[in-house]
């Protein structure tokens, strides 16, 4: 998946935020960062959520806050043509209240962002906000955004995504369409056979110096991120279906089943059947 720039463009339509609701088949592997914090709200769905080095599964009511340039990407790994997948996505500035004295201990919560937080149980007022936010004049939204970032603010329940230690080195264009459109193929082929040589080949790239600037790029070595988006792929299967362990195992491009039980217990500490049970 290229990491791509995504350009808002809040001053040229001379917004303070900008606001948009998704409704698609799927979500697409589209790896991206902008110089916005963007609050993210999934309302139907399942799948995995890639931020900074964090590959973790998303469910309904996922909530999101993710700091100015942060790497992030959500994919609907399990496709059901029957479900619609819902999304709003917030953006804005961290200036957007900075003439407000009264609204300067927001700043820490944009700061903790920057690795991504995850707002494990919202309450019941905030997720009130959030599905009504879309009903609201302008002006009324921008209001509920303030309440609804002092609600976050307040909320302990809180789980810190990427590592501390994690910082994108992706710094120009030529290496943002590299690295989306191998993660991208990477994500959109998980039940093929995927291979360093593979891979390096596809990049034009030495197997040393694809391994190395891929562990860079993304936080993970090239196994590590394969493994880890495998086994939260076969977690949906495990969830959501009744398929036999083995199928699901070749399914998510493991060729055997010891490989694929091995793989699973060290990510999830427990066995596919215990998972699933």
């Amino acid at each position: 998946m290229k990491l791509v720039i995504e350009k808002i463009g809040l001053q040229e339509t001379k917004s303070s935020f900008h606001f948009f609701t998704l409704e698609v088949d799927a979500f697409k592997p589209f790896w991206h960062y902008h110089p916005e914090l963007e609050l993210t709200f999934i309302i139907k769905g399942q799948g995995t959520r890639f931020v900074g080095n964090s590959i973790m599964p998303f469910f309904e009511n996922d909530l999101m806050l993710l700091g100015a340039n942060l790497p992030h990407n959500y994919t609907s790994l399990v496709q059901d043509t029957k479900q619609k997948y819902e999304a709003m996505v917030l953006q804005f500035h961290a200036a957007i209240f900075s003439s407000l004295k009264e609204c300067d201990m927001l700043f820490p919560l944009y700061k903790e962002a920057e690795r991504g937080i995850q707002f494990i149980t919202p309450d019941e007022e905030t997720l009130r906000l959030l599905h009504g936010f879309v009903a609201l004049h302008k002006v009324d939204q921008l209001a509920v955004l303030l309440q609804i970032l002092h609600r976050l603010f307040k909320d302990t329940n809180r789980k810190y995504l990427s590592s501390k230690t994690y910082h994108s080195s992706i710094i120009n264009l030529k290496g943002q369409s590299k690295i989306k459109s191998t993660t991208s193929y990477i994500l959109e082929n998980l039940d093929k056979k995927l291979t360093v040589p593979q891979m390096a080949q596809r990049t034009n790239m030495v197997e040393q110096s694809f391994c190395r600037w891929f562990k860079s790029a993304v936080g993970h070595s090239f196994v590590t991120f394969l493994n880890l988006a495998r086994i939260e792929q076969a977690c949906m299967y495990l969830s959501t279906t009744d398929k036999y362990i083995q199928a699901i195992a070749f399914d998510c491009g493991f060729e055997n089943l010891s490989h694929f039980n091995r793989t699973f217990k060290k990510i999830k500490g427990k066995s596919p059947r215990e998972f699933r049970s």
